[in-house]
């Protein structure tokens, strides 16, 4: 009919009769297929032709935009790699068309797509077409009525900036400027996500004194969901020039932000101390330092949390006798009982011993030594569990008279505690505490500790001292197992209860991986075939279990493995229980075809 507007894929070639079918379901009903469309657009664009799709196919996308967020986030991938549909680099810009109303939608992530994709786009543009058209779509975009294109915008100034002239600078600058004191707080927000970006791409004095100016006001913002990100400016900026002037310029802002009203801007100050040190290492000590004690003593839990998690790696930068004194009275309020929060502590025990290697064996036994005592015997078991995890940093540092004299007997009660996880930490401190001690001191302070865990009600702890004793093994050598780990399995493997049998045997197993030949055959093994015969079905057929496993061990060879063999053997003929045969059969099965 005359004066009806035509098709996008009218007068497409009967023989491309697929990609018409494909522009139609642009606008089908069902999301997947207008998904799968969206998808061909390589496809529609070729078939159409470079002219064509500039002209037709693009302003069409741009009146489809109002659909579902994954088509729409396809769409902008798409665009993004569009440039040869349209005719290569000289019409990059002709893409931005449908990209500039994605950067209008509600949905975040539909926008941040659309803007990666535009800064892509604008690397490949003369700068002619950055000045002519990118910068109109900034321009566009910065001056719209609904504050999610003016959020969009603050992503594109750091890609522009690069292409463009001196005079243009001044006016995407101007208009960076209003969007750092727009009316809505989401649009200042994100003026100051970007300005460590922006600030990179200046080279002018003049532009960053502007940029400086624009960066103090977003400190003093009334929302402090905007001056939160002032921290991450300080380091920004900080980056930029390590001269004196221009770091004092920026430090007045990061001691506001130390002491912010608003406990989520002092939140990032203590979680990002560490970088701000790096930044700002002339003026660590004199600036940095002092406001990061003041944050372990902050009023609000999470604040003094994470300052206390930083205090290791805050400390490496003045590992002195002077600022570890001047750090100690905030380290003594933040143990039992002045300090009352538990996760306060807890934080502050997985980072303490962080120090001993800081400041060394002398400094540690004066001054750390007390409050690691004060912390084990925390009446949280969250405290004394990540102290624990970090022992071995301690252990590298202080001597074997320390260890022995001040902390064995606390480690030692430990070893007994309520809590299985603590229990289960200590555990797992043996191979290095073994090194440290040597064998004579552990097996006399911490010996009668593994019989303990052997027979503990909780699995996880039995399973545990089964594999500690192998690296023991290792640490110690077989002469040491042989005299005190065999014993004392052997008087566990008598037990009255099953389950404690099993964990015996099962540290014979783990054993059996690092033993030598004479410790196998004369201990390992008749430990084992003893267990085959027990009167509990559950251990006769771990007892197989074993068997198996210990029949690959490189020991274990000659008479130790006819011995295996046969004790399976037995089992699968005797035996009455079927799941005991089941798996003495598969045992003896695997080990003939190894054969």
């Amino acid at each position: 009919m005359q004066g009806e507007p035509t098709s996008v894929a009218a007068s497409v070639d009967a023989s491309l009769y697929p990609v018409a079918v494909l522009i139609d379901e642009l606008r089908h009903e069902d999301m997947q297929l207008r998904l799968n469309s969206i998808k061909n657009l390589g496809t529609i664009a070729t078939a159409l032709g470079q002219e064509r799709t500039r002209e037709e196919l693009l302003p069409f996308l741009q009146e489809i935009i109002d659909d579902d967020d994954e088509v729409l986030i396809a769409l902008a991938g798409q665009l993004q790699h569009g440039v040869s549909w349209v005719g290569g680099p000289p019409y990059a810009h002709s893409l931005t068309g449908p990209l500039e109303e994605l950067c209008n939608v509600e949905e975040i992530s539909v926008r941040e797509s659309a803007t990666d994709a535009l800064k892509s786009l604008v690397e490949l543009m003369s700068t002619e077409q950055v000045t002519r058209h990118f910068c109109s779509l900034i321009a566009r975009l910065a001056s719209h009525d609904w504050y999610t294109s003016r959020i969009s915008v603050c992503n594109l100034f750091a890609a522009a900036l690069q292409r463009v002239g001196e005079a243009k600078k001044d006016d995407l600058l101007k208009m960076y400027f209003r969007l750092c004191s727009d009316d809505a707080p989401m649009v200042r927000r994100q003026a100051a996500n970007v300005l460590g970006s922006v600030a990179e791409v200046l080279d002018q004095d003049s532009m960053l004194d502007g940029l400086l100016q624009a960066f103090e006001k977003l400190a003093k913002d009334e929302q402090d969901s905007v001056r939160i990100l002032a921290v991450k400016n300080c380091i920004a900026l900080g980056k930029l020039r390590n001269t004196p002037d221009w770091q004092n310029q920026i430090i007045p802002i990061m001691k506001a932000c130390a002491e912010d009203k608003s406990w989520r801007v002092r939140y990032m100050m203590a979680e990002s101390v560490q970088q701000l040190c790096e930044v700002f290492k002339t003026k660590t000590t004199s600036s940095v330092l002092p406001l990061y004690l003041r944050l372990l003593s902050d009023q609000e839990v999470e604040v003094r949390m994470i300052a206390a998690a930083r205090i290791a790696a805050v400390s490496a930068f003045n590992p002195t006798k002077e600022f570890l004194e001047s750090l100690l009275p905030a380290m003594e309020k933040l143990t039992m009982p002045r300090e009352h929060s538990q996760h306060v502590r807890a934080s502050f025990a997985g980072a303490v011993l962080g120090l001993t290697p800081i400041f060394g064996t002398q400094l540690t036994v004066d001054h750390l030594i007390n409050i690691f005592l004060h912390l084990i015997r925390d009446e949280s078991p969250e405290v004394r569990l990540k102290l624990i995890g970090t022992l071995g940093e301690l252990s590298s540092v202080v001597g074997v008279d320390v260890l022995s004299q001040s902390l064995l007997p606390s480690i030692k009660e430990l070893g007994k505690d309520k809590q299985w996880r603590v229990r289960l930490a200590v555990i797992d401190c043996m191979p290095s505490l073994a090194k440290y001690l040597g064998e004579a001191e552990f097996t006399k302070e911490l010996n009668h500790l593994f019989k303990l865990w052997l027979v503990d009600p909780v699995f996880s702890v039995r399973d545990a001292a089964a594999s500690n004793f192998r690296q023991l093994l290792e640490v110690l050598g077989q002469e040491w197992c042989e005299g005190n780990v065999v014993p004392q399995l052997l008087e566990v493997l008598s037990h009255s209860n099953y389950l404690f049998r099993i964990s015996a045997m099962l540290c014979a197993r783990t054993l059996a991986d690092v033993a030598e030949v004479p410790l196998l055959e004369k201990h390992l093994v008749p430990m084992v075939v003893k267990m085959a015969r027990d009167p509990v079905p559950n251990v006769r057929f771990n007892a197989a279990k074993t068997i198996q496993a210990m029949h690959k061990v490189p020991a274990a060879a000659g008479a130790a493995c006819d011995s295996l063999a046969s004790c399976l053997r037995e089992l699968v003929s005797d035996d009455g229980d079927p799941d005991v045969k089941f798996f003495a059969q598969r045992a003896l099965t695997e080990m003939t075809t190894l054969e």
